[in-house]
């Protein structure tokens, strides 16, 4: 149980067995009283009687008398050899009785006394009372464990809350923990990680301003030698080495001018990291899109079809995060697929997850290169290689998990989106 080192689970065992360990002390200290205590007293009440007798002598008509009155086996006789017998206590089992016996010498030794008591009853109680703490202490056994173990949930709580938050915290939702519940013991771990938060939320913040306004300053000077080469390609007929050459500059213009739109859109995702999650029906957003993406793919001369197999799937989620790796998704899967082909959406619910499948009917992808690194595209791609990229970072700070693969028996790629529903369902 310790080889996963759970500190609860260690708790456990360490208060249970002491806790144990004290029951039983006690119960064992509980039965050697009670025994000590029936015992001395049979043994003192013997004592007295023998007392009584050789302070005073008996005639055998007394003794008789005595052996009818009293609970006792008297018996006295001559010491022959005059032994010194001092006060002696004997036990004995005869015929399943339980028998205690004194020898005691008197008269200077001439006398022997001997005085036997059946007690068989005491002995009785004293291991009922044997089986009375045998039983109470496996009864207390198993409220030693239930205690331990309510008694250790309860001092966990505090660590379930702080786990609960870190397990929901992420950078797009960088909450700082309420230390209003939370015990003392607990109050500056979450003033240490509150301000690692503020910390990390001013870095995205800084972040994000870095790649907007880096974008924004390097798309005037571009939008001018744009105009400026524009301007001067008029000057120069159709064949002009300086005019191609002006067309390239043009054309390397318009592609930085697709990268810095691409760290815009960049700079916009880590926005709507921080955006609060809203609860929506996931199928019927993506319907909705869906109606827009069958317009699109039809003046294409593509063809779009979507089938979801719940009506409803209710979750708290990032909608700009979620449009922009399910917009990503579907923008390329009609980019690929050839004219009159065939893009498909559809929806599976599993034991653990609410997977959204988009199919296309394209050539696929070289699976050995990984498509999600920043500025990576496959070779009939025209973009920056910032799209999957953009979806990568927009599912993790979702919590979700998106793949892309080839299809196996037909040309073409499915694009996943998987929602765990421990996260998004089972905890809403």
């Amino acid at each position: 149980m310790l080889s996963k080192r759970s500190l609860r689970k260690r708790f456990i065992i360490e208060l249970a067995v002491a806790m144990a360990a004290m029951l039983f002390v006690v119960l064992l200290a509980l039965s050697t009283y009670f025994h000590s205590s029936v015992m001395n007293n049979l043994k003192d009440e013997i004592s007295t009687q023998a007392k009584n007798i050789t302070d005073k002598e008996y005639s055998e008509k007394e003794i008789a008398l005595l052996k009818q009155v009293l609970p006792y086996q008297i018996n006295i006789s001559l010491n022959p050899d005059n032994h010194n017998i001092s006060n002696e206590f004997l036990f004995d089992v005869q015929d399943e009785k339980h028998i205690l016996l004194l020898k005691q010498a008197y008269n200077n030794n001439e006398m022997v006394l001997e005085i036997e008591r059946d007690y068989s009853k005491e002995y009785d109680n004293i291991k009922s009372m044997i089986i009375i703490s045998s039983f109470i202490f496996l009864i207390g056994i198993f409220f030693i464990i239930f205690y331990a173990t309510s008694v250790s949930k309860k001092i966990m709580e505090p660590l379930n809350i702080l786990t609960n938050q870190f397990t929901n915290m992420h950078e797009s939702l960088l909450n700082k923990i309420d230390t209003t519940n939370l015990p003392m013991e607990f109050e500056k771990l979450a003033d240490s990680v509150n301000l690692l938060v503020t910390k990390v939320g001013t870095s995205i913040k800084y972040r994000k301003e870095l790649y907007v306004g880096t974008a924004h300053e390097l798309k005037t000077p571009l939008a001018v030698m744009r105009l400026k080469n524009q301007i001067t390609l008029m000057k120069y007929k159709k064949h002009d080495k300086v005019r191609e050459a002006l067309e390239q500059n043009i054309t390397s213009i318009d592609t930085l001018n697709a990268m810095i739109h691409n760290l815009l859109e960049f700079g916009r995702a880590e926005g709507a990291q921080f955006e609060q999650p809203q609860r929506v029906n996931l199928i019927r957003l993506m319907a909705n899109k869906c109606e827009e993406y069958e317009l699109l793919a039809n003046s294409q001369n593509r063809n779009f079809i979507y089938h979801f197999d719940i009506p409803d799937f209710i979750i708290n989620v990032q909608q700009l995060l979620f449009m922009q790796i399910f917009q990503n998704f579907i923008q390329n899967a009609l980019k690929f697929t050839p004219e009159h082909g065939l893009v498909s959406l559809n929806t599976i619910m599993d034991a653990d997850n609410f997977i959204i499948e988009i199919t296309d009917e394209g050539e696929g992808f070289d699976e050995e290169k990984d498509l999600f690194a920043p500025f990576q595209r496959s070779l009939e791609s025209t973009g920056a290689g910032l799209g999957l990229f953009l979806a990568k970072n927009a599912a993790e700070s979702m919590g979700v998990t998106i793949n892309l693969k080839n299809r196996d028996n037909n040309p073409g790629a499915t694009a996943t989106i998987a929602f765990p529903l421990n996260r998004f369902l089972l905890k809403d």
